[in-house]
């Protein structure tokens, strides 16, 4: 398949400026493609930032994508929700342990820039160092294409888990009932498959056992999992004894602090050792000439989200604020006083992507959405910030002095940093 090349390789060619140089030009012949077609590694999709991915499809997208992991030989995990929407939550706390950002492949057609699909996903390391991905089946994409990729994601993957919120058994039922019908229908390369109750486990058994049935499939069902490190740690555990034996080269590691690497530090920043502070008497004495007082330095790991959000809470009524990132949950700046900048991040996140879920469901559209939420008490007041994809804001208005039509006004017309 045809990949698009990186604009650094043609940054050294000679400009041809006689007739005959065009007619015939000089090649120079590559023995490895990969070394112009940008992609060293076996992973799906062409690298082109730290945390995003992309991959350009001429035709079907679900074909595509089906194409790549078969040409690929790729070996990953797929989460899929069932009654909740809890995969991306995990993929944001593995990320947050190492203070990483979760990643993003985005696919193209060809000849366009308009991504289709947009798929979220991390990277752990075996312990021999060969990276597995995690995919989240929440994607952003219309709801034919999002059920078509969910589908290639799962009978593909070396692991599918199922994420299952508390659901009553009929309603479970007909959750699974698609995916029977998948299963049986075939092609379904993927043999293993594990349910990860957040809630109740009781009926799960009868529907492992009626999703397995007329297929090749197995069906595991763990205990219940009520925080995020324990369904990593059945995840990585339910790996670990399909995939090797714990502790050898193909092991997955089951603490969820420890899953995903930090992220490098850059060399220059490494190497660079803070200056001595010398005595401003010192430098006064050197300075004869000026006699107004020296400016204050810029302190180190201020950042431009600071003032933003400092600006929001001047908003009438406005007690706390926070701006955060949307795939990390990770806060970016705040303001005010309780609740703390961290639980508006999470809570912000989670309500985002539940409305999200809403939407597309609904047939609404795919676009994030904003929100207020209101109580006797107080206001919240939830926005993505204009220019930076994947940042928003969380505001909390106190409802005996903010008037909330206005306050959301005040807050389009602040002017997000550039």
């Amino acid at each position: 398949m045809p990949r698009p090349r990186r604009p650094e390789t043609w940054l050294d060619t000679e400009r041809a400026t006689r007739r005959d140089d065009l007619l015939a030009p000089r090649t120079q012949v590559v023995a490895d493609p990969e070394a112009y077609l940008g992609q060293a590694g076996h992973g799906v999709g062409r690298r082109i930032t730290d945390d995003e991915v992309e991959l350009f499809v001429a035709g079907d997208v679900a074909q595509g994508l089906q194409d790549e992991f078969t040409l690929h030989g790729a070996e990953f995990i797929a989460l899929h929700d069932v009654g909740t929407s809890a995969t991306l939550r995990l993929l944001a706390s593995l990320a947050g342990a190492a203070g990483a950002r979760v990643q993003r492949l985005s696919i193209r057609r060809q000849g366009h820039g308009v991504a289709l699909a947009a798929l979220q996903f991390i990277e752990v390391p075996l312990a021999d160092g060969t990276p597995v991905r995690v995919y989240s089946t929440d994607l952003n994409a219309d709801a034919t294409l999002r059920a078509q990729l969910a589908r290639v994601l799962l009978a593909h993957s070396r692991l599918g888990v199922l994420m299952v919120g508390a659901l009553p058994p009929h309603a479970l039922s007909a959750q699974l009932a698609p995916l029977h019908e998948a299963l049986q229908r075939g092609p379904w390369p993927n043999r293993d498959l594990l349910l990860l109750p957040l809630g109740s486990s009781t009926a799960l058994a009868a529907q492992a056992a009626q999703l397995a049935a007329d297929s090749p499939v197995s069906v595991h069902v763990t205990p219940q999992a009520a925080k995020p490190r324990q369904a990593w740690a059945f995840i990585g555990g339910a790996w670990n004894r399909l995939r090797s034996q714990p502790g050898g080269q193909h092991a997955l590691p089951t603490e969820l602090a420890r899953a995903v690497r930090k992220p490098r530090q850059p060399a220059s920043e490494a190497a660079t050792e803070p200056m001595p502070l010398r005595p401003l008497a010192d430098l006064m004495r050197e300075l004869p000439s000026l006699h107004a007082p020296l400016a204050p330095m810029p302190m180190p790991g201020q950042t431009r989200w600071q003032d933003y959000v400092d600006r929001c809470l001047a908003i009438k009524g406005a007690l706390s604020g926070c701006v955060f990132d949307l795939h990390s949950m990770l806060p970016l700046a705040q303001a005010g006083r309780a609740p703390a900048a961290d639980r508006l991040a999470q809570q912000g996140t989670a309500l985002l992507s539940t409305m999200a879920d809403a939407t597309r469901a609904l047939g609404l559209g795919s676009a994030r959405p904003e929100a207020t939420v209101s109580t006797p008490t107080h206001h919240l007041v939830l926005r993505p910030v204009p220019g930076h994809p994947g940042v928003a804001v969380h505001l909390v208005l106190s409802a005996a002095e903010a008037n909330l039509t206005l306050a959301r006004r005040q807050l389009e017309r602040i002017e997000p940093p550039r």
